[in-house]
């Protein structure tokens, strides 16, 4: 898949295949996900996961358009390369419309935190199930919130990798 990286100088605003974008930072993710921690009791969590999955489907529905990506397994690939373009890490999804599930080899939302905080004891990768409930649902042309992900192992609290269980709801 070919993702067009452009920059507005004027603005210094960064795009993927034309939306807006932030490519990573961990610094960012990990201290919003330790507020979410902090507010769980308020839906902290869910908050973070539901405004992730809304910033990662603009971007997905794009690339899948300009791409003219058919098949649900495409759209998931295309799914992956962004998570790599964006310097994630390294997904792997697998799953048809009911759900699957994913795996994270490298992520940088865990060793973000690992070197900031050092492990958890909770899982910490809130952004990318918000990532995958968008990228299951813009696979299978589902609207936002169809899916609930949910990290099962987490690299943070010393697991080899991160795996992720995705439903659909």
């Amino acid at each position: 898949m070919k993702i067009d990286f452009t920059f507005d100088s004027t603005n210094y605003r960064h795009y993927m295949d034309g939306i807006n974008s932030v490519l990573h930072c961990h610094h960012y993710i990990t201290l919003t996900q330790k507020t979410a921690h902090k507010y769980a009791a308020m839906g902290g969590n869910k908050i973070l996961t539901e405004s992730a999955e809304d910033a990662f489907r603009p971007l997905f529905d794009a690339g899948i358009q300009k791409n003219n990506l058919a098949d649900p397994a495409s759209r998931l690939a295309a799914c992956t390369e962004y998570y790599s373009a964006m310097g994630m890490g390294l997904v792997n999804m697998k799953g048809d419309a009911s759900g699957g599930e994913a795996t994270l080899q490298r992520s940088h939302v865990d060793q973000g935190w690992l070197k900031k905080f050092g492990p958890s004891q909770l899982p910490v990768n809130y952004v990318t199930c918000g990532f995958l409930a968008a990228a299951f649902a813009a696979a299978h042309g589902k609207p936002a919130r169809s899916y609930q992900v949910t990290e099962t192992a987490s690299i943070a609290k010393g697991d080899p990798e991160s795996k992720f269980s995705v439903v659909c709801k």
